[in-house]
């Protein structure tokens, strides 16, 4: 993403925002360092030609210097006084419907990025989500089949069990949300069995019923906690990893924009190398995404996962050793 399109994803979601949203999360959305989007702003507001209407939530302060408006808790709007819209109310399977069409339209790419940020920003309910969470970058969303996803959020909203058919067996589950994983680009269902939250594929549910029976949500239940320490849609014991990624080409870039949804702790060392220390649960995904890296990423911690990397790179390069005559 250039400057450019950048500046229009920012638009886009401080306009999708009339709450307000403050700079840390326009960096997280749009990917990039806190340093990065402190300049954007300036350059937006700073803008002579077309000036935008942007104000934050510390103009009326008598004692406020104009550095004081760019630190990265600070609320950014957008005036909407003389703008006219025309209200549309979409619901979910719509507003999928309206996404898997907009890479068709021959408009300018900051454009069609303003308008998917506007439908999506009424998918990921943030901290106040309760059943619906999209993980992962924003991309396209894959179109809705079916009657399922209805039945399901149906089921959600009453706190109504369900039975569901699932890789040919049949089972009754505590439905707690839909999750969108856009890097597999699936929908997947996250429900209890038991004492036991899973999460169960929407493409390999081929039916589904409500049973009639209500449960209790569980308090306090939170499907963007529930996700956060987890390395796509894997299975595992949660466990504190640390990978030193070395500082070549965009390599701490790439490591900053990937991990900018997650509470990773990130530390620049003294020769200018990158310290990752996060708690995860899903290893297999966890490595790949590390080997991604190449030679410039090396996990510190835990030693498990250094010999699981090394035995990866033998099966890798065996498959490159050269016959013997």
């Amino acid at each position: 993403m250039d400057s450019i399109e950048r500046m229009g994803k920012i638009l886009a979601l401080i306009e999708a925002h009339p709450e307000g949203i403050c700079g840390r999360a326009l960096a997280d959305g749009c990917g990039v360092s806190w340093g990065t989007m402190k300049q954007d702003l300036k350059v937006l507001v700073s803008t002579v030609e077309n000036p935008i209407p942007l104000y934050t939530d510390r103009d009326e302060e008598n004692n406020a210097f104009e550095e004081d408006l760019f630190l990265p808790e600070v609320k950014w709007f957008m005036a909407t006084a003389q703008k006219c819209y025309t209200p549309v109310h979409l619901n979910v399977r719509e507003g999928v419907g309206v996404l898997a069409t907009l890479d068709l339209l021959q408009e300018d790419n900051s454009l069609k990025d303003g308008l998917r940020q506007k439908i999506l920003s009424g998918f990921d309910l943030g901290e106040e989500e309760t059943y619906r969470y999209i993980k992962g970058e924003l991309a396209p969303l894959e179109p809705i089949q079916g009657k399922t996803f209805p039945i399901i959020e149906n089921a959600i909203r009453t706190n109504r069990r369900l039975t569901i058919a699932f890789n040919g067996r049949k089972i009754t589950v505590d439905p707690l949300g839909i999750v969108y994983y856009s890097r597999l680009r699936c929908w997947y269902l996250v429900a209890r069995q038991g004492d036991t939250i899973k999460t169960y594929h929407l493409n390999k549910v081929l039916e589904v019923q409500e049973t009639g029976e209500s449960f209790v949500y569980p308090e306090g239940f939170s499907l963007k906690a529930w996700f956060g320490p987890r390395w796509g849609m894997e299975y595992g014991d949660l466990i504190r990893v640390k990978v030193r990624f070395l500082n070549r080409s965009q390599t701490v870039a790439k490591v900053h924009k990937d991990v900018a949804h997650r509470a990773s702790e990130l530390t620049t060392l003294e020769d200018g190398s990158l310290l990752f220390e996060d708690d995860i649960i899903g290893v297999n995904e966890f490595i790949t995404w590390v080997l991604g890296f190449g030679s410039a990423a090396e996990i510190i911690e835990p030693v498990e996962l250094r010999e699981l990397i090394l035995k990866r790179v033998r099966e890798t390069l065996g498959n490159y050793q050269e016959e013997v005559y």
